[in-house]
């Protein structure tokens, strides 16, 4: 014969098991970051900061180890006037970028950002120090050095020809497919 008081019991401890189960569900997140909560680099190029300015996706295209170089990425300016983002390489050559009051500077952009011969080979990393103008604030970056093996960087490589010609949306028949068509 049950009771009451055996009852209540047997139903507290149903509750304190469906409890525990729901914190033990869950409990993953008290300990460990949500993976969407955490800040990457998305691409192959690195970001960085120097005062209102933020570099994103910076990267530096080269055929070679001692070859020209270019620098891809984008700038974009917080500030409310423009800023002079100065970038140097380990070579000392330094170039300059006028990035617009609340706006972006993308490097892929002619004219080409060259900042010299690169002295790593591709797949590597380089030390690049970048000074934004306005607060004079300075950071030392490692970029990677990518080449034209990925399309999306091969006419980003110095020296690498564009691609010329047009593209055709109307197929031209192949001797193969004249033979099989007989």
């Amino acid at each position: 014969m049950r009771t009451a008081a055996s009852t209540r019991v047997r139903q507290a401890g149903v509750v304190l098991v469906a409890s525990l189960s729901v914190l033990a569900a869950t409990g993953c997140q008290a300990v460990n970051q949500q993976a969407t909560q955490m800040s990457y680099d998305a691409s192959d190029g690195v970001s960085a900061s120097a005062g209102d300015v933020q570099a994103r996706n910076l990267f530096v295209a080269a055929a070679a180890e001692g070859s020209p170089a270019r620098l891809g990425g984008a700038f974009f300016n917080d500030a409310d006037r423009e800023s002079t983002v100065s970038l140097r390489g380990a070579s000392g050559t330094q170039v300059q970028v006028k990035v617009p009051a609340s706006g972006e500077y993308y490097l892929q952009q002619e004219p080409a950002v060259n900042i010299g011969e690169v002295d790593q080979r591709p797949g590597s990393m380089v030390e690049l120090t970048m000074t934004e103008s306005v607060s004079g604030t300075s950071t030392t970056v490692r970029v990677p050095v990518v080449d034209g093996t990925l399309s999306e960087y091969r006419t980003l490589v110095p020296g690498t020809p564009s691609p010329t010609g047009t593209a055709s949306a109307t197929p031209t028949a192949t001797s193969s497919e004249t033979a099989s068509h007989g």
